[in-house]
């Protein structure tokens, strides 16, 4: 007997020891997820170095003793193959421990059948050796396990050739390219098998299938060189469902897009083509927040930010997670998308009901403070002195004198009430807004001759253009009321030689109306004050009371109307309010 490990047997011993190197990588370097391929890769390494001690062999009982420990690998290769392939295209629901336990029964039979061929030859039935150029070589005329055997073989490679063809038409861009390096990979040893099954010369006795083996370890490790094989694309795929209806982005470590659901793509109103491999930065986000995205060294990163889809602003609130193989190195990031728009929008509108609410609270605690003072304190010196009369205190020459100060303190009253009442129904039924076109003209001309005598006694000079017609389309009572306030309220803060201007001015589809005064004007502490609900009291030039609802009411019926009011006004130089109505479509 005779044992020389020639040129054939030394490459395939080297062969073996590159092969355990590439499994152990796999099993220590990458992701739980494809240590199947290593497991596979182990299995084949096993195959081969026992192929390359048995060519040396010119013994056939050493050779049949080494074809015990050679199947120990060929029987466990087809068995990681297909765990692997059935990982890799996102099976999961097929790896359940149930299921991966009875795969391994198939090859613990197979190894019995081997280990016990002698006592049944039900996978050999007669062995012969030969010797080619110096090598040796196993002939055996084939038992029905054999058979069995090839066949369970070749059907789980054809299972996960298919499954992975499948997923090579499923896939676009960089999945499609590391599916294609695998199936080119592992074709090349299955086709070296079915020469030796079925003994096609020159192959008839010699097994090139670790031969075969060896080109799929040159592709792996170019996959792994070139196209980051097994990186965490498919890994991630198989742990996400499609249909969730948050966006998932998954980047690699050069912030490459890999993977995405059909939710983030629609988001991003993109395909798969368009964005498969292509940076991160493509997507054309901009600002700091977007860079610790792809930048960020944080387990979890996450912010909410504001985006155009479809035309419609939307929030979406944006998850980033990094995913490393263990707690070692970074493959790359999880990015999730989810929408909380509708969230979003319904903290708006709480804060905005929030706001009213308190707006509501701070007018009825003003009105409150109006009723109580100013309404209550005319009142009742109106009664005190009614009662005085009566008693007959004083004289009707001391009525008389009194007189004029009543009736002011009454109109003042009843401008108040007329207001209130306007405010009160608005508030507890709602106005009902009706828009018609009407001469804007004509509405100031009545309130001009409602205060006609209030602005004559005060020797106060009203300028108006009566002769010009303006449409306009708005509410009238509404816009009646605005001028009513605006002209009450210059009246009142004039004094003799002042005089109010009301001007027209037309420009596109607006009405801008002003009401100019040379009046005492406000003080700069008081305008933003104005239009608001807080309370403060003016008095006019004559001592006239002022509540500030008449104000706020024109601001409110003014932008219920489509327009807009505003206010300029320096103290001791008068004041102008300017405010806005749309034009009718008939000017």
């Amino acid at each position: 007997m005779e044992f020389t490990l020639g040129a054939y047997s030394l490459s395939l011993l080297v062969f073996a020891v590159f092969t355990l190197l590439l499994s152990v990588l796999v099993f220590t370097r990458l992701n739980t997820d494809v240590r199947w391929f290593g497991a596979m890769m182990l299995a084949v390494t096993v195959w081969a170095a026992v192929d390359g001690i048995m060519v040396a062999e010119d013994s056939l009982d050493h050779m049949l003793f080494l074809v015990n420990f050679e199947y120990v690998g060929i029987a466990l290769v087809p068995v990681f193959w297909i765990l692997f392939v059935l990982r890799f295209v996102g099976k999961d629901q097929w790896l359940t421990k149930p299921l991966v336990a009875v795969q391994f029964l198939f090859p613990l039979l197979t190894l019995i059948m081997v280990w016990t061929n002698n006592l049944h030859h039900l996978h050999y039935k007669s062995a012969q050796l030969i010797e080619v150029n110096g090598l040796y070589g196993l002939i055996t005329s084939k038992g029905p396990w054999y058979i069995i055997h090839t066949t369970y073989f070749y059907s789980l490679m054809i299972l996960g050739m298919v499954l992975m063809v499948k997923r090579c038409f499923e896939t676009e861009g960089i999945y499609r390219k590391q599916t294609i390096i695998i199936l080119i990979g592992t074709a090349v040893p299955w086709l070296a098998n079915i020469l030796v099954v079925f003994q096609v010369e020159p192959f008839n006795g010699f097994d090139p299938t670790p031969y075969g083996f060896v080109i799929t370890s040159f592709i792996v490790v170019f996959g792994f060189l070139e196209l980051q094989l097994f990186d965490v694309g498919p890994i991630a795929r198989n742990k996400v469902i499609d249909s969730i209806k948050e966006g998932m982005l998954v980047l690699d470590v050069e912030s490459r897009m890999v993977d995405f659901n059909p939710r983030m793509l629609w988001i991003l109103q993109k395909s798969k083509g368009e964005l498969t491999g292509k940076p991160f930065k493509v997507l054309g986000f901009k600002g700091g927040h977007w860079d610790e995205v792809t930048q960020s060294q944080k387990e979890h990163y996450s912010m909410e930010v504001e985006m155009d889809v479809r035309g419609e602003k939307c929030y979406y609130a944006v998850s980033c997670k990094l995913l490393k193989d263990g707690n070692k190195y970074i493959r790359g990031r999880l990015v999730m998308f989810r929408d909380v728009t509708q969230f979003v929008m319904d903290q708006k509108r709480l804060e905005l009901q929030a706001k009213e609410l308190g707006e509501l609270n701070s007018t009825k605690d003003r009105l409150l403070s109006i009723i109580s003072h100013d309404m209550r304190g005319p009142l009742n010196t109106l009664t005190q002195f009614l009662e005085m009369t009566d008693a007959g205190v004083i004289t009707d020459e001391e009525l008389k004198a009194m007189m004029p100060r009543f009736a002011e303190n009454l109109k003042h009253v009843s401008g108040f009430l007329e207001n209130l009442l306007v405010w009160a129904k608005g508030q507890l039924k709602g106005e009902n807004i009706e828009k018609v076109d009407f001469d804007i003209t004509n509405e100031i001309k009545a309130v001009l001759e409602l205060f006609e005598a209030s602005y004559e006694n005060k020797g106060i000079c009203v300028n108006f253009d009566q002769t010009k017609q303006v449409m306009v389309n708005a509410d009238e009572n509404m816009i009646k009321l605005v001028i009513r306030n605006l002209l009450s309220n210059a009246v009142k803060f004039c004094d003799s030689g002042d005089k109010i201007d009301i001007i027209l001015d037309a420009k596109e589809d607006e009405l801008f109306v002003s009401v100019k005064d040379t009046g005492v004007g406000i003080e700069k502490d008081n305008i933003p004050l104005i239009f608001s609900s807080e309370a403060f009291t003016t008095f006019g030039t004559q001592k006239e009371k002022g509540t500030g609802l008449g104000l706020m009411l024109t601001k409110d019926f003014v932008e219920k109307n489509g327009g807009e009011i505003h206010v300029e006004s320096k103290l001791g130089e008068g004041t102008v309010f300017r405010f806005t109505v749309p034009l009718s479509k008939a000017n």
